[in-house]
Formats: structure tokens, sequence, C-alpha cells
């Protein structure tokens, strides 16, 4: 793992360097037509492609500070979290600023003690309570105090927001729920369980740059796949990754939580066997996953897994009544997004 891979993503995502002494005229014009291109309005506000970029750089540099402990942090799971943000930045960034326009709307004000206190908090829980590690690391960010401080400000005014929209004090979920809730997850949980997985592999851009034309593809082989066609047949014909020889068999046999990214262990580890999976955006390709059987690992019985069950439900259930506040809010709201 790199020690600080924040660097050089944000030189890509903010474009540092763009703009060299040989760079021509006609490129450094055209470089920042694409870096201010205009994104979406909201309310008549403009956003642009260096601000959603910005946005996604911060977001980054927030998510290494709280996570920069962690044991198990890699390359790979900070790159899986980038391709995250930057596919919902500018969803996010609308979102959020319609949240903070509803808030200054209401006439509230968040006391700066609240702000003192969430940044306590922060620095007990990642930083055992040393306010000049704290300091230090965020130093090496590149964020000010003044930039953290303004971030939790804005966290604050939007999870109180939500708070307010989410549903009922009260959600009762049923027995029939809970135990359906139950049955989806409990494969997740259980202890070391292998799968032996097939992956087939598009990029999304050839040489000729037809991105449409390889989605197409992707899409038309899974539903031959759907219809029956032979999963390792269909690698060996379409692949573009390194099993596609073995027909699409990763790692050669059984694999564990361990082998794959996060975001592909997630989905993986959740299919059914002998289904195939929903189209993945896993830049920069898209994936298809295929298990062929699961083996090994007990499953925890229902009781042990009743409460996990019944939490899941609620959020999934508050992030329902908050999505669908969100929903009003972009309709009463004036919004153009472009492409």
């Amino acid at each position: 793992m790199k020690s600080n891979p924040l660097p050089s993503f944000l030189i890509a995502v903010v474009g540092i360097g763009l703009f060299s002494c040989q760079t021509s005229e006609t490129t450094v014009a055209s470089e920042f037509q694409e870096l201010n291109a205009l994104k979406a309005v909201v309310n008549g506000e403009s956003i642009t492609s260096v601000e959603v970029d910005t946005a996604v750089a911060t977001q980054i540099q927030l998510w290494l500070l709280e996570h920069k402990n962690d044991p198990g942090l890699s390359q790979a799971i900070v790159d899986a979290k980038v391709v995250e943000m930057k596919k919902e930045a500018l969803n996010d960034l609308i979102d959020r600023k319609l949240i903070l326009a509803e808030f200054k709307k209401m006439g509230g004000s968040i006391k700066e003690t609240y702000v003192d206190t969430a940044i306590d908090e922060f620095i007990n829980k990642r930083f055992g309570g040393s306010r000049d590690k704290f300091l230090s690391e965020l130093k090496k960010s590149g964020m000010t105090i003044r930039q953290f401080r303004e971030m939790q400000r804005e966290q604050i005014t939007i999870q109180a927001l939500r708070s307010q929209n989410d549903g009922p004090d009260t959600l009762i979920n049923t027995p029939v729920e809970v135990q359906d809730k139950y049955n989806a997850i409990k494969g997740e949980y259980a202890e070391d369980p292998e799968i032996i997985l097939r992956m087939l592999s598009i990029p999304k851009i050839t040489s000729d740059g037809d991105a449409a034309a390889q989605k197409r593809l992707i899409e038309d082989i899974r539903k031959q796949l759907q219809n029956g066609a032979d999963f390792p047949t269909m690698a060996r014909t379409h692949s573009a990754d390194s099993a596609k020889g073995d027909g699409g068999l990763v790692g050669g046999g059984a694999i564990g939580k361990d082998y794959l990214n996060e975001k592909l262990t997630s989905i993986a580890f959740s299919l059914t066997p002998r289904k195939v999976s929903d189209l993945i955006d896993d830049d920069p390709y898209w994936r298809l996953l295929y298990v062929d059987a699961r083996q090994g690992g007990s499953v925890p019985p229902f009781e042990e897994l009743k409460d996990t069950a019944d939490k899941l439900l609620t959020q999934e259930k508050r992030k329902g009544y908050v999505d669908r506040w969100l929903e009003k809010l972009r309709r009463d709201a004036g919004i153009r997004i472009y492409d």
C-alpha cells in the first residue's frame, strides 16, 4: 500500500500541471474550457467541471483523513472509493446545494459549539484525542483548519435536515420483512466463505473510442447469458482480462473475500449461485460476475442476525424517506444538467 495515495489523485482531479510551458495556447484554451465546462445549473447557480472535481478531491481528502489508520486500507480500496465518488459527484453536489439552500430558507444556523464538538469527536475517534497529530495530518492533506470547520458545519447542517425528513420517529418492521432480510444477508455473515467465481470484462473504451458500442456489447452478452448462454464460453470469446483463457475463472479456483477489490467482493459474495450479475461499472471496464458455487462458511442462525436484519431494514426505509424528500426538492427547484 502506498503511504499517501492522495497527492497523485489530487493532481489528476484538479488538473495540476496541465499548463506547462510547452503547451500551446490553443491546448491551454481547450483545457481551460473543459475545466470550466458547465455541468449543471441549480436555481440559477452554475456548477462547473472544476467545481465537481474539486468537490471529489475534498471528499477524498476527508475520507482518507478519517480512514488513514484503518489496518485494511489499501490502494485498491482507495481507487474503488475514488471511482464511486466520481460517479456520484454531480448528483451529490446538486443535493448538497439544495439541502443547504433549504436550511438557509428556513433561517437556520449552526452554533460554533456544535462544530467544536464535532471536531473534538473526530479527533478522539481517529487520532486518539491528539490534536497535534490531527493538525499534522490535516496539513499533509492540503486542507486548512478553516476549510475543515466549514466542511463539518455543512455536514452537521445536511445531517440535521436529513434526520428531520427520514420518516416517523418509530418504524415497525414486520416479522416477514425481517425474515426476508435475513435470507438476503445471511450469506454475507457466513464464517470464512469461499466462492468459485467467473468474470467477464469488456473495456469501456477501445482504440476507436466507441464507448457506446462497448456498453451495447456487454448488455447483449448479459441478455444471452440470461437466456442460457454458457458463461465460460462467452468469457473465452469476449472477455478482455487475464482470466479469459480459463473461461473467466477468477483465481484459478475457490477464492475468499480478500481476493478482489471491495466493490467486486461485495457483489460477488451476495450473488445467488448460477445467476449472472447486473452490469458492473468498474473503471476502466464493464464487468459481469457469475458464481459457479459457494462453499464453506457456516451461516449464523436467524436469532443471531435478527437484530442486524431489523436495523438494516430500518436504515433502508429511512433512506427511502430521505430520497423522496430530495426528489421533492429537485422537483421544486430549477435544475438543468448538461452532458
